[in-house]
């Protein structure tokens, strides 16, 4: 068997302790060597108000646009349940495996796996039936609004809930050193994860990050780190085609 173009790659994963666990796995099963620093921590943000700002905003929705996998599980734990008729819409692959896991519902899923190419597929999808639709868009908060700036501007009546947010971790009484460890690549999933990492290793100059997308990218490069590459989807499959064209070229 052909070993993968990254096998040996020591990656550091910098998401929350249970998302790493998942990443160190799939990245090992390629022949990689995963490094767990859980830079961030997810909090449910569901209390009473919130669930019934959700629960009214979906009495009169159409459609309910999920940003994250995070965010379907969060609404799963919640209770919260859809009326019959309402269609789903998911950024990315892994939100809409959590869907299908959450609800019998087919969901429509973005090709182009980002929020914003949700926000102009399903302008595509709607036509003229855009103008005064009822669409429900759930997610982090701090997280991207692309798809619903690009529905509002078109005439839907948008409502955004954001069910939960993250956290960087504090700082460490000993900070890592990247370069004495090793490390080839660091996978970014948020703007927290890069305040998280920036509290707890020191990340020298030429450390190669990898991004989920344009956010993290932003705050990666503001904090100084050297973006190898970025996702051209927001999961980890991106991430490791980002590192395939810099590393393993």
């Amino acid at each position: 068997m052909t070993p993968h173009p990254l096998a040996g790659t020591r990656v550091l994963i910098t998401r929350d302790a249970e998302r790493s666990a998942e990443w160190a796995e799939q990245v090992a099963a390629l022949g990689m060597a995963p490094i767990i620093l859980t830079c961030v921590r997810a909090l449910p943000r569901i209390p009473d108000e919130t669930r019934v700002a959700l629960k009214d905003a979906l009495r009169s929705a159409q459609w309910v646009l999920f940003t994250s996998a995070r965010a379907v599980e969060t609404v799963a734990r919640a209770g919260v349940t859809l009326a019959r008729g309402v269609r789903i819409a998911a950024v990315g692959n892994a939100t809409a495996d959590a869907v299908r896991q959450w609800s019998a519902a087919k969901p429509f899923v973005a090709h182009g796996g980002t929020s914003a190419a949700l926000g102009d597929e399903l302008l595509e999808l709607w036509g003229a039936a855009v103008m005064g639709m009822q669409v429900v868009v759930i997610g982090v908060e701090g997280g991207r609004d692309d798809a619903e700036r690009v529905l509002v501007r078109a005439g839907a009546l948008v409502t955004r809930v954001d069910v939960y947010r993250t956290i960087a971790a504090a700082p460490a009484p000993h900070r890592r050193d990247l370069g004495r460890e090793g490390i080839d690549a660091v996978l970014l999933a948020s703007p927290s994860a890069v305040t998280g990492l920036l509290n707890q290793a020191d990340v020298g100059a030429d450390t190669r990050c990898f991004t989920i997308g344009p956010t993290t990218s932003a705050a990666a490069r503001a904090a100084g780190l050297m973006v190898a590459g970025e996702a051209k989807t927001p999961n980890l499959e991106g991430l490791l085609e980002a590192m395939q064209c810099t590393i393993g070229a």
